[in-house]
């Protein structure tokens, strides 16, 4: 199984427009440059996708893939699911529809933000064939394409989002201020964690370093990389990670 961090950002990226700019990173470190939050499964032939934000297109371009087998949605903040529609040309080669799950409620949301994808209109020109279906996933375990994928529920705000963990290797935890009791023990002795670590200070609808530590050390995964992160510089990350613990950045891959 091959994991690579397409993107490790928050949901204005590293650099952002505006008075942010680069906040506390330091500009020459390609590392702190960071697209919206996204990662790539892969195993042997099959290529799974988390998340499609506003980088995507130029992400998928970067990790040279040329189909997508499903996409998992984690929410539909826009940080997470504006880029769908850069999908379409996956579907133009074998004019197969690209199926992405997600909860009853992300369903909800992607029929009124992105109908087009999903369903013909009256409307629509004679040629276009919507190219994804819609797949309802809750919380679970399902035997998804060659995976045994875990689903769990995590508190974000005032909303919810869903984790993944693959084969009992790796899980996938971003957008999250509150881990339900119940998933510390779905999520220990993995190989890897990729989990949110947003920035020094608390936030109310995402961890903050500190706290993201302590789950670490409850859960104990073998390597862990931080991810969704702000305008906090690399080498600061860095000195303040415990033992295998490291930020994430834009392109990063794994082996498991």
């Amino acid at each position: 199984m091959k994991i690579t961090i397409l993107g490790c950002g928050t949901s204005v990226g590293v650099p952002s427009l505006g008075i942010l700019g680069w906040g506390r990173c330091n500009p020459n470190n390609p590392k702190n440059r960071r697209q919206r939050s996204s990662v790539l499964i892969q195993d042997k032939d099959v290529n799974i996708l988390i998340d499609a934000g506003p980088d995507i297109r130029n992400q998928l371009l970067n990790a040279k893939i040329n189909k997508i087998d499903a996409v998992l949605i984690t929410h539909t903040h826009s940080d997470h699911i504006s880029g769908l529609p850069e999908l379409r040309p996956f579907y133009f080669g074998e004019r197969k529809n690209i199926p992405i799950y997600g909860n009853s409620k992300t369903l909800n949301d992607l029929k009124v933000s992105f109908d087009y994808l999903f369903e013909k209109k009256s409307t629509s020109p004679s040629y276009f064939t919507p190219p994804m279906t819609l797949n309802e996933i809750n919380e679970g375990k399902i035997n998804f394409f060659n995976f045994d994928l875990d689903i769990f529920i995590q508190h974000h705000g005032n909303i919810d989002t869903l984790g993944f963990k693959f084969n009992n290797q790796f899980a996938y935890s971003t957008d999250v201020v509150e881990m339900p009791e119940k998933n510390f023990k779905l999520l220990e002795d993995l190989d890897l964690w990729v989990v949110e670590g947003l920035r020094d200070e608390p936030h109310e609808a995402h961890a903050h370093f500190d706290l993201t530590f302590e789950w670490i050390k409850r859960v104990k995964p073998k390597k862990s990389i931080l991810t969704h992160l702000a305008h906090v510089d690399y080498d600061h990350v860095m000195s303040i990670c415990p033992k295998d613990v490291y930020p994430g950045y834009d392109g990063m891959e794994f082996e498991l």
